[in-house]
């Protein structure tokens, strides 16, 4: 039987039990688990951690960001977003420009070295095959139904 990267993926015994069938909130959090094992294996290929391609991640997406902001919109505290740009910018995957509306902020950017990681990032997942017992439909309708969620308790 091929093993593949998803099979190897187990969660601790002590959640493995019991089921959390009907529990939304429990599931999402079983499959969240299992995701935090399984993708820093995927991702960790591209040589910069989680907290790094999630600040890449909405710099692509929402474009120039002052710090502060880029730490509200990732979840990462101030202080180690620091220590996240300072990577990013040594690898020449963002950098901080002076804010032209406030001089004493930076705006943080992605590069298109930055964006095309993302673009590998996004390939690596696409080949995953962590949600392989979805179909393409079923996946489309799962990443739509988690923007939502997102969306309504983000705003």
């Amino acid at each position: 039987m091929k093993q593949t990267l998803a099979s190897q993926t187990k969660l601790p015994e002590r959640t493995a039990r019991p089921s959390a069938r009907g529990f939304t909130g429990l599931l999402l959090d079983r499959v969240a688990r299992l995701g935090a094992v399984h993708y820093p294996r995927v991702y960790g290929q591209l040589g910069i951690g989680k907290p790094a391609l999630v600040s890449l991640a909405v710099l692509s997406a929402e474009g120039p960001l002052r710090q502060a902001r880029l730490a509200e919109r990732t979840g990462i505290d101030r202080a180690t977003l620091v220590g996240v740009l300072n990577e990013l910018e040594a690898q020449g995957l963002a950098r901080r420009d002076p804010d032209p509306a406030d001089r004493r902020a930076h705006a943080v950017s992605a590069t298109a070295a930055g964006r095309r990681l993302l673009v590998r990032a996004a390939r690596l997942e696409a080949e995953d095959d962590f949600f392989d017992v979805l179909t393409g439909p079923e996946r489309a309708t799962l990443d739509a139904l988690l923007a939502r969620v997102i969306a309504a308790h983000e705003a």
